[in-house]
């Protein structure tokens, strides 16, 4: 069954979902698989009218197409566990009515915290040295799991200014994975570390090609090529997408209003 993953969205779904639609139409794809991290635009936690209008458009994306036959998976990313726990964290939306009804939002995408297909265990973050998977990890995630998902979400390594020894699931940098690999599970698909572009050389395999930052002049620019993965019955293709255009930074202004 072609797959195709999707890292993190960050409130851009309106641009991204667009190209996701292309690709799936000119490849045949059968299953997605969101990486997490759908929520927090660096510069935009007080921007109440891009939450709202960008989960409602991820939210329908998926209806639309699980009804056309569609498998669509998502997973929890670090920016998004703290809605579903209820905790506001530095980074999340500063309106308190809205961050509930985000919550109520990702809670209706089914989150799960990872997917295993073939030999390549994917998951927001990765899985180091310290975490293996159990089997509540490939289940939704549901009330019963709070406590555990805490766990998750404040385990966090010294690469993204923690003080644990590593990070979890949804919060371990790239280079955790690769310098203290867990050794069961060395084939590994993760987003939550911004890519430049997808290399398909190595078990662990990146796709978080879509992230911004913000410059000194406060506009933003981009960090990946928007690159996209799909696999195959073992194979790998990667996909330009054209996300790093100038028509891209166009539309962004468009998007944030």
């Amino acid at each position: 069954m072609k797959t195709l993953f999707i890292g993190d969205l960050h409130l851009k779904a309106h641009l991204i979902l667009p190209l996701v639609d292309n690709i799936i139409s000119e490849h045949n794809i059968k299953r997605v698989i969101f990486l997490g991290d759908y929520v927090d635009l660096h510069g935009q936690n007080q921007n109440v009218s891009l939450y709202a209008k960008d989960l409602i458009c991820l939210f329908s994306w998926k209806k639309k197409h699980e009804q056309n036959g569609l498998e669509v998976i998502n997973l929890v990313g670090n920016h998004d566990v703290y809605y579903l726990l209820g905790q506001p964290a530095p980074f999340s939306v500063k309106n308190l009515e809205l961050f509930f009804a985000v919550q109520n939002l990702l809670e209706s995408l089914h989150l799960q915290i990872a997917y295993q297909l073939d030999d390549y265990l994917i998951s927001h973050a990765g899985y180091n040295f310290l975490f293996d998977p159990e089997p509540w990890h490939f289940e939704l995630i549901t009330e019963e799991h709070e406590e555990k998902l805490e766990t998750f979400a404040y385990a966090i390594g010294p690469m993204r200014g923690g003080g644990d020894l590593a990070g979890s699931p949804l919060w371990a940098d790239f280079r955790e994975i690769e310098l203290a690999p867990n050794e069961n599970y060395p084939k590994q698909i993760v987003g939550h570390t911004p890519k430049k572009s997808i290399n398909i050389s190595k078990n662990v395999i990146g796709v978080d090609t879509f992230s911004l930052y913000l410059d000194k002049q406060n506009d933003y620019q981009f960090i990946g090529n928007g690159d996209l993965l799909i696999y195959d019955e073992g194979d790998f293709e990667v996909i330009s997408t054209g996300w790093a255009s100038a028509e891209t930074l166009k539309q962004l202004p468009k998007l944030l209003t």
